[in-house]
């Protein structure tokens, strides 16, 4: 399998075309703040996607009357889906840890927010403590602590074995040709 540093870094934590199925130990609903508040080992699934925490906050846009009356998809109402405490993500073979995990439905993008934040991706590993994954524009950024100079960005990488039209000049052990 391509490695998100070599292929898509983001293929579909969450889409828009299936269920969302959460447990957890409770459920507090805010209509007056469009809002759900699941507390206490929480679970989501969503096709292969699974996510666990602590707590999860989903925001959503309400229905206006139009919408009401035409088909619209669960989750182009869902804004934002904010899980907090002991965040796990799994989603297309990758594992994602963070204390902090922000999906935004507008802008498709996943932010793992917290000073350990790390992607897995077979042996590859990315870490820092902001990374975010851009769904529509297939890229992620990983940012380190500007409050601490110690923790830097970090990634580790195994390159998949190189065609011979694709050796790159200045690495140190040039991949040999078959």
């Amino acid at each position: 399998a391509a490695s998100w540093a070599q292929g898509s870094p983001l293929a579909t934590p969450l889409n828009s075309t299936e269920k969302i199925h959460i447990t957890a130990d409770t459920l507090e609903a805010d209509n007056k703040d469009n809002s759900f508040v699941f507390r206490g080992k929480v679970k989501v699934v969503q096709g292969e996607t699974e996510v666990t925490s602590d707590a999860l906050l989903i925001r959503y846009r309400p229905e206006t009357e139009k919408e009401a009356t035409e088909e619209v998809s669960p989750s182009g109402k869902i804004e934002i889906i904010e899980a907090t405490g002991n965040v796990i993500v799994l989603f297309e073979g990758r594992t994602a840890k963070s204390d902090k995990a922000i999906y935004d439905g507008n802008q498709e993008t996943l932010q793992l927010i917290g000073e350990k934040s790390t992607v897995i991706d077979g042996p590859n590993t990315i870490s820092g403590s902001k990374i975010t994954l851009y769904r529509n524009e297939d890229r992620i950024k990983v940012e380190s602590s500007r409050d601490n100079r110690k923790d830097r960005v970090t990634a580790i990488i195994f390159p998949d074995k190189m065609k011979s039209d694709e050796v790159n000049p200045s690495s140190a052990n040039p991949a040999t040709p078959e």
